[in-house]
Order: structure tokens, then C-alpha cells, then sequence
């Protein structure tokens, strides 16, 4: 587009640009273009995050400054000289990368002007809801004064009474596999140069106790994960000390979390005295994995998350899944040190005089944009499973995120107390969840530990950890794992042991309300007389349950009674025939049982139950009753 010179009749024409309908832009359907308005509403996008009054003492006089990005001169050197003597260092995740001319590219932060080459705006009726039409803008292309408009009109509240907005810029394809051959084409086309150079875009600014909190944000280009999307970005927060000589804190940001450190035992790493060393994420070892990774061609591996260590960090990932970070492992590719990158100081956009001097916008616009960094919902694992945002969305800029300007935790980061889990009870407590058995014994393992943190109401109220008392909500089953039912009395010497794994031979259900269990399911015992045959065991019990107090190991006990059901099956000599015979009667139980609380919400529930029961005249030798007792390990999970 052709600079327009400020005060010429032709400055409409960008807004006229935006506002008019083109027949060429028509869409009165939801096509491909406007599939996202399915789960997102244009009517909401977050605020422009705004700074502190003392915000002067760190950037100086606004009227100090001569480039409008609101830095005063006598400022800048230092604060350059700041920022990048506290600039980490990256340690990228293994498998996020691509080939390119037999060389290994691996996916880098990069500056965000290079994805930023076209903005798309799509205009949506309100009533009737639907994409209605939509323009492309040569965002490189315009002219400053085009710029100032734009930004302008962008920051202002006020929609059209009829027609909303979505603003976003695009990167070819609209899935990972297209993703990463357009990448491929950059790293290897005329920019190839620009594309491998990794960028961080370093912001101070005063935290609430007047400390210097340096702000290192990273773009890339995508995110091949649970939860794929175009355009991401992720910080750290590095504090410093009051002589602004050392670092005092750095803050580590990774999807919906946050971590501190210091942190009890825990240190973050540093490089050369001033340089945190960064890990970033991340891989996700699941049950759909391999095959998503076969048919779908999604790597799953690359959430650009910021952790201080390698290992695996448990709910953390989309759909609360475990994240596995790696190390370098001795490639000496996947670590960027600090001195690699491009460090640039990005100014406190409520300080940018764009309207005095829109050249800053050159510059700068993409940071005062409230634009979405990628198509605004992509396809993806995460959002086959849930018709939600789960992760899958791509974000708004960084002057827009809630991690701006605030330090962690913080709104939408809440804190990760962190517990490391010695190497033989992870290898343990990985054998009691066969969930984990894609990543069996792999370690270090990081849990999310509140105990000590607050009291245990406030932790339950925030819900950090599950309800308790009569509040306590949970279901238990031996579907991942196995029972065993010993006969008593006359019915022991017609029938056997009954021996089951998850749904084979039996299965056990409880539900548990407060103080109230609701148990059922069925047992098989063999029959040992004659030619064979089998007893279908069935009770149905409501039971009262005394518990211990919260604890890792929390014992319990059980007493109740209800409808029990059986089925006889005798086979017939010298025949493939059978006699059945079933019926109902009222039975009893009681049992004692532990729970051992592999993590706040899920427990090892190992009990010993005895039943009376109603059963066939010839089980129990001339008596109706069926006496056993039943052993059970499985899983209990709670609300």
C-alpha cells in the first residue's frame, strides 16, 4: 500500500478498507474461514494490560524520548545493557524440528514481523450469528499513517451496533503437518537468514514492591502439541536484586502455571551468574501418541512452555495431562545460549506516541494490535476430544496476555507448589498406574504438592484438592485392577477361588457420597464338583464408611446391606448342556480398606470385604446363604 500523507483526503481509505463489505470478501456461510466462530465468541478479547504509575522512574520522561516508543534517551543504553545481561539461555525440546537440505532446523523464537506479513480481518453479523465477510491487509506494507489508524481503531471499545471484528494474522496450512513443509520452506528460502535467528523480546518493568522484573518473551510460529495452534508465546520473569546486580527470583510460566523459584529446595539454574537456563517442553506420552503421531501426523512434542528443569511434570499439559521435558542429552543443537539471541528492549505500550510519531509503528504496531497470532482456532487432538478451548486457540499478543506487567503466580497462572518424587517411589507409584505405562519409570517426576501452602478448606474452595467430609465426592473400580474371592463355610466345597483382572471373572464398582457408599458388581467362582459350571455373584450394598483424616494413607471402613442377585450355571455330564438357575435375596456386607493417595485426587484402594448373600439351595449344602470374602485392588478418584 502507498504512504498516505497525514491530513490527505485519502486517509479514509484504510477504514473504509475495514468497514465496507467487498464482494470478493462475501461469505454469508461459516466455510473453512469462519469454522472457529463455532466455539469462539468475537465479542470477547482480553483488555490491554495497562503499567504502574512508577513506570517513569524506569523509562524516564516520555518527553525525554525521541523515536515515540515512549524509552527516554538517557535511559535506553542502560536498560538495553540490562535486559541483556539477564537473558536466558534455551535448552529446545527434542523432535521439534524439521529437515532442511539434510540438516537438522530446529523450530526457533523468532520476530514476530516475519509471521506478521498479512492481517486478516473477518466480520461477523451478530444477528444472525455468521461470518459475513473479510478483507486482507498487507500488514508489512502499510504506511505509518495507515499504521496509527489501524492501531487507533483497534484500541477502541466500541463496536458496530450489527457487525463484529476478528483480527488475526495467518501462517500457511491449517495443520502441523502443513505447518512444518511451510517451515521448512522458510528456513530454507531468502529469509532463511532471519528465520534462524532466535529473538527475545526483553520488557521491564516495577513489580508491586518497587523491584526491577525483567520480562523475556518468545514467539514461534507454532504449536505441534495436545493442543496445536498457530503462533505462540511464552515468557519467563527474571527479578532482580535491589542493586539490580543479581537475579533475586525468576518466575517460569508453562500453559495455565506458574512456578517460583527459589522454592524450598529447589534453585533455578543459572548460566554464567546472570543467565537462567531455561527447558523448554515439551513431550506428551499418552495412549493416543504413536497412533496420532502415525495417522495424524501431529508430534505431539513442542509446547514451548518455559520449565526450570527437565523431567516429567505431572497436570500440567492440555487435558491435564503429564508433560515430559527433556535435557540436551548431549545435543548441542537444541541449546541456545543467551549470547545467540537478538535481544530487543520493548517498551511499555501505553507509552507509545504513535500519533506524534507514527514511524514508531514500524516498529511497534504488532505490539499495541489486538490481534490474535495465528488462525484463531486450529484442529486438533485436544479439540476432537472436547468441544471447548483447550488450548487450541491462538493467543493475542504479549501486551495483551495476563502474565504482562504481573508477576507469578497470577491470574490465569496459578502457582505449581513443586515436590520431586524419589526415584524408587516414582518407579513404584508408575506400576499402580498403568496410565503411565507409555512412560514407565521415566524421572525425575514433578508433582503439584499445596500441602502447607493454605488451610485445607481454602486448598478444597480453590480447588487445589478434593472436597471433604461430607462434601467428598468419588468413584472406585477394579477396571484397572484385579480381585479375589475366597468361599466360606458350605460354600467353599463346591466352588473356588474366584481369581479376576479389571473385568475378567468380576468387577467392582463404589460410588461415594460424604459418608455414604454406593458398591456393586459381580464375582465368578469356578464350580470344583461334577462336570463344571460357574455361580454369578452379584450384590448391590449401601454402605456407611468411617474415615480416617486426610493423609497419604487414609484407612476406612465399611458396613452395609441390599439386594444381592446370583446365577447358577451346573454343566451336564457328557453334554454341552447347562442348568441355570437365578434369583434375588437381601445380603450384608462389611469390610475395612486403605487408600493410598498416589496424588491429591487419586488413591490405591486396597480393601477386604465380607459378604452374606443370597444364593442356591446347593452352593451353600442345604442353605441359602453364600458367604465369601473378597479382596480388591483398583483405583479410587475423587471430585
Amino acid at each position: 500500500m502507498a504512504n498516505v500523507p497525514r491530513g490527505s483526503p485519502a486517509r479514509p481509505f484504510l477504514h473504509a478498507l475495514i468497514l465496507l463489505a467487498a464482494a470478493s470478501g462475501c461469505a454469508s456461510t461459516r466455510d473453512q474461514r469462519g469454522a472457529y466462530l463455532d466455539v469462539i465468541r468475537p465479542d470477547q478479547r482480553p483488555p490491554l494490560v495497562g503499567v504502574r504509575a512508577a513506570a517513569d522512574s524506569l523509562f524516564g520522561p516520555a518527553e525525554e524520548c525521541e523515536r515515540g516508543d515512549g524509552i527516554a534517551e538517557s535511559r535506553r543504553a542502560g536498560l538495553e545493557s540490562l535486559v541483556r545481561r539477564f537473558a536466558p539461555t534455551l535448552v529446545l525440546p527434542s523432535g521439534d524440528n524439521i529437515n532442511v537440505h539434510g540438516r537438522k532446523a530446529q523450530l526457533l523464537p523468532v520476530h514476530p514481523m516475519l509471521f506478521a506479513d498479512t492481517l486478516r480481518l473477518d466480520r461477523v453479523r451478530a444477528a444472525p450469528y455468521q461470518l459475513n465477510d473479510f478483507r486482507d491487509l498487507p500488514f508489512r506494507g502499510l504506511s505509518p499513517d495507515s499504521l496509527a489508524d489501524l492501531v487507533a481503531l483497534g484500541l477502541r471499545s466500541q463496536s458496530d451496533p450489527e457487525l463484529l471484528e476478528v483480527w488475526y494474522f495467518n501462517f500457511p496450512g491449517s495443520r502441523p503437518r502443513d505447518w512444518w513443509k511451510a517451515y521448512a520452506r522458510l528456513r530454507a528460502g531468502p529469509d532463511s537468514a532471519a528465520w534462524a535467528q532466535p529473538t527475545v523480546f526483553a520488557h521491564p518493568f516495577l513489580d508491586g514492591r518497587n523491584r526491577v522484573v525483567v520480562q523475556y518473551w518468545y514467539f514461534y510460529p507454532m504449536n505441534d502439541y495436545i493442543a496445536d495452534h498457530e503462533g505462540d508465546w511464552e515468557h519467563i520473569n527474571v527479578v532482580l536484586t535491589s542493586d539490580r546486580s543479581g537475579i533475586e527470583q525468576v518466575h517460569y510460566f508453562f500453559h495455565a502455571r506458574s512456578v517460583n523459584l527459589p522454592q524450598g529446595d529447589h534453585r533455578p539454574e543459572i548460566a554464567d551468574g546472570t543467565h537462567p537456563v531455561v527447558y523448554v517442553g515439551g513431550r506428551a506420552y499418552m495412549v493416543l501418541d504413536y497412533p496420532t503421531r502415525l495417522f495424524s501426523h501431529d508430534r505431539n512434542s513442542g509446547s514451548n512452555g518455559n520449565f526450570p528443569y527437565p523431567g516429567e511434570w505431572e497436570a500440567v499439559a492440555g487435558l491435564g495431562h503429564t508433560e515430559s521435558v527433556s535435557g540436551s542429552r548431549r545435543d548441542s543443537t537444541r541449546i541456545i545460549p543467551y549470547g545467540r539471541f537478538q535481544v530487543i528492549l520493548t517498551p511499555e505500550p501505553s507509552r507509545v506516541d504513535y500519533r506524534r510519531n507514527p514511524e514508531v509503528l514500524r516498529e511497534w504496531a504488532w505490539l499495541l494490535l489486538p490481534v490474535r497470532w495465528g488462525f484463531p482456532s486450529a484442529p486438533s487432538l485436544g479439540s476432537h476430544l472436547v468441544a471447548t478451548d483447550v488450548g487450541n486457540r491462538a493467543p493475542f499478543g504479549p501486551a495483551f496476555n495476563a502474565g504482562w506487567n504481573r508477576a507469578g503466580p497470577g491470574l490465569t497462572y496459578p502457582g505449581y507448589r513443586i515436590r520431586k518424587i524419589p526415584v524408587l517411589r516414582s518407579c513404584l507409584e508408575d506400576l499402580l498406574q498403568p496410565w503411565y505405562y507409555l512412560y514407565l519409570f521415566r524421572h525425575p517426576r514433578y508433582v503439584h504438592d499445596t500441602r502447607g501452602t493454605l488451610k485445607r478448606e481454602d486448598l478444597e474452595r480453590l480447588g487445589f484438592v478434593p472436597r471433604s467430609g461430607w462434601a467428598e465426592r468419588g468413584i472406585g473400580s477394579t477396571i484397572l485392577g484385579a480381585s479375589f474371592a475366597y468361599p466360606r463355610e458350605g460354600f467353599a466345597g463346591l466352588y473356588g477361588t474366584s481369581k479376576g483382572i479389571s473385568i475378567w471373572r468380576n468387577f467392582w464398582v463404589k460410588a461415594r457420597f460424604g459418608g455414604i457408599e454406593f458398591l456393586g458388581g459381580y464375582q465368578r467362582f469356578p464350580r470344583t464338583e461334577g462336570a463344571g459350571g460357574s455361580l454369578f455373584v452379584y450384590p448391590i450394598t449401601a454402605n456407611l464408611v468411617l474415615r480416617a483424616p486426610e493423609a497419604i494413607l487414609r484407612p476406612y471402613a465399611v458396613a452395609g446391606a441390599g439386594p444381592s442377585g446370583w446365577e447358577s450355571r451346573i454343566r451336564i455330564p457328557n453334554s454341552g448342556a447347562q442348568i441355570l438357575s437365578s434369583g434375588w435375596g437381601l445380603g450384608w456386607s462389611g469390610g475395612v480398606g486403605v487408600e493410598y493417595y498416589l496424588r491429591p485426587r487419586v488413591a490405591i484402594d486396597v480393601a477386604v470385604r465380607y459378604f452374606d448373600t443370597a444364593g442356591p439351595d446347593d452352593a451353600g449344602k442345604g442353605g441359602e446363604r453364600l458367604h465369601f470374602v473378597s479382596l480388591w485392588a483398583g483405583h479410587y478418584f475423587r471430585f
